[in-house]
């Protein structure tokens, strides 16, 4: 079935093109709708496309790179960035990306220098994730504010603020942020799930299940009010 809806989906981007301008431009929006849906193999081919008429174009070459960095081929997606970088384009997009190859490879350290170098929302929120893998979670949350303050429908901000809360245990003001994330157009059953979590681990399970059952019904939402019951008890072991 996700095979048919893949297909489906890959039909509709394809015939969204019919008849319009077969630019580089109208193939790297197609590509970033592609990744955004998670079908990494149409977005690979769009971006390429998109090359084939511009072979110079960054927001191609970039965009090939954070597809090979969702695939986890780091060479690949290095060797895209370098490319790009060698254009002297787009190079604090080239800084964050890096950035992400490094976590990937677990050099957190490295991924710190190159999220330094970018002042774009991007930056500053994955190195708030990276202060927040080190405990360090004041530093980290000032910059998830930062980003919000110049970004106010960064999602992942809100996201990220709000886990990075609750792992201070204050609920309420992480309630506040992720009730903000899931007001958000591009809110999904993530969002959502840590919006539960948060106001499960407040004492307030009758809420967390009505969030949850935005999304699951039945057994499963049952799992889901069990596996958290379970997790309020071991916080208070």
């Amino acid at each position: 079935m996700k095979k048919v809806l893949s297909l489906l989906l890959i039909g509709i981007l394809l015939n969204g093109c019919a008849g319009k301008e077969d630019s580089p431009a109208a193939m790297i929006r197609i590509a970033q709708k592609a990744r955004k849906s998670g079908h990494l193999e149409a977005a690979l081919n769009f971006y390429n496309k998109a090359l084939k008429t511009d072979p110079d174009n960054c927001n191609a070459l970039l965009g090939l790179a954070e597809v090979y960095i969702d695939m986890k081929l780091l060479d690949a997606a290095t060797e895209y960035i370098r490319k790009s970088e060698s254009r002297q384009k787009s190079l604090e997009k080239a800084s964050y990306l890096r950035g992400k190859i490094c976590l990937l490879a677990g050099d957190d350290a490295g991924a710190e220098r190159e999220f330094l170098k970018g002042k774009s929302a991007d930056s500053l929120n994955a190195l708030g994730a990276v202060y927040d893998s080190r405990g360090e979670h004041k530093k980290a949350q000032e910059l998830y504010k930062q980003v919000i303050s110049h970004n106010p429908n960064y999602i992942d901000a809100y996201n990220n603020i709000g886990l990075s809360l609750m792992l201070c245990d204050k609920y309420s003001e992480a309630i506040f942020y992720l009730e903000n994330a899931c007001s958000l157009q591009d809110a999904n059953v993530a969002y959502r799930s840590n919006l539960a979590l948060a106001y499960g681990l407040s004492g307030n399970v009758d809420k967390a299940r009505s969030v949850y059952a935005q999304d699951f019904e039945g057994k499963e939402l049952e799992e889901k009010i069990a596996y958290l019951e379970d997790t309020i008890a071991a916080k208070h072991h």
